[in-house]
C-alpha cells in the first residue's frame, strides 16, 4: 500500500480546494498571530503536501519551509512554487532538522492526526521546539475525538469531479481512538470511461487537549491554548476540529531527543 496521497497527490489541489477554504484558514493564522503580538517572518509548514496554504502563506510576504515525507506531493509543490520563497524538505515529521531556527511553524488540516501513538507525537513536538526561535509559536489543527467519533464516524462517501470519481470509507474504533478511510479512485478517461483503480489507506488518531498538552509539555513548549477552530472561543464537547496554539520559551533547556516518552504510562 502506497503512503497516504502518494497516488492522489496529482489530483488533491483541484479536489480539495472545492471543499477547503484555504485562504480563510491563512486568514485565521495570521490573526493567531496578531492575537499573541508575534510578527514571524520565516515559516516552517509541518506536513506541508502540495502546498496550498505554503504557497498562499510565500505570496504574503513569508520565507517557508514546507516538510513532507510524500515525494509525489512535494513535487506537486515544487511544480508550482515559481520564484517564491519556498524551500521544500522530504522528511518524515516525526524526525527532522533544520540548518537554521524559524521564527513559528504551523501544521494544517488535521495533519498532526496522522502520528497515531502519543510517543510519535511527542517526538513531533520535540522536532518542532528544536526548529523554532526562543519565543517562537506552533500553530497547528486537529480533529478532535468528537469529530472523528461523530463527523468521520463509520459512513461511506461518494465524490466526483472533473477527473476522477472517488469512494470515501470511513470506520472510527473508540477502543484504539483510531480511523481509518478507505480511499478508492478512478480516473476519469476521455472516452467516457473510467482508468485503473487505485486504493489507499488512512489512519488518524483523536487525541484529547490533556493528552496533546502533556505531549507539548514533555517537548518544552508553555503556554498552550486550545481554540474551537476558526474562533477564539474554548473547545467544547461538540467541537469537530480544534486550533492549538503554543510557545516555545525564550529560555528553556532542549528536550532528549532519544527518549520521548518517558513519563508516558
Amino acid at each position: 500500500m502506497p503512503l497516504p496521497f502518494a497516488r492522489f497527490a496529482r489530483y488533491y489541489d483541484r479536489f480539495m480546494e472545492r471543499y477547503v477554504d484555504y485562504p480563510e484558514w491563512v486568514d485565521y493564522v495570521e490573526r493567531i498571530f496578531r492575537r499573541f503580538r508575534r510578527q514571524p517572518k520565516k515559516l516552517l509548514d509541518l506536513a506541508c503536501g502540495t502546498g496550498i496554504p505554503t504557497v498562499l502563506f510565500a505570496r504574503r510576504g513569508y520565507q517557508v519551509i514546507g516538510i513532507d515525507r510524500s515525494a509525489e506531493m512535494l513535487a506537486v509543490l515544487e511544480a508550482k512554487k515559481g520564484s517564491l520563497p519556498i524551500t521544500v524538505i522530504n522528511a518524515d515529521i516525526r524526525k527532522f532538522t533544520l540548518d537554521t531556527p524559524v521564527d513559528a511553524a504551523i501544521s494544517l488540516y488535521d495533519s498532526i492526526n496522522y502520528l497515531l501513538t502519543p510517543e510519535e507525537l511527542e517526538r513531533c513536538f520535540i522536532c518542532v521546539h528544536r526548529a523554532l526561535v526562543p519565543g517562537g509559536l506552533f500553530v497547528f489543527d486537529l480533529n478532535t475525538v468528537y469529530g472523528l467519533e461523530k463527523q468521520w464516524g463509520s459512513r461511506t462517501i461518494t465524490r466526483e469531479n472533473e477527473e476522477i470519481i472517488s469512494i470515501w470509507q470511513c470506520r472510527f474504533d473508540r477502543q484504539t481512538m483510531l480511523s481509518t478511510l478507505r480511499l478508492v479512485f478512478w480516473e476519469k478517461l476521455p472516452d467516457g470511461t473510467t482508468g485503473e483503480k487505485y486504493e489507499e489507506i488512512h489512519q488518524e488518531r483523536a487525541y484529547t487537549t490533556d493528552e496533546v498538552r502533556q505531549a507539548l509539555e514533555r517537548a518544552g513548549f508553555s503556554r498552550c491554548r486550545f481554540f474551537h477552530h476558526g474562533t477564539f472561543l474554548p473547545v467544547s464537547p461538540f467541537s469537530v476540529r480544534m486550533m492549538v496554539v503554543a510557545e516555545k520559551p525564550r529560555r528553556h533547556p532542549m528536550p532528549d531527543l532519544q527518549s520521548p516518552g518517558k513519563k508516558l504510562k
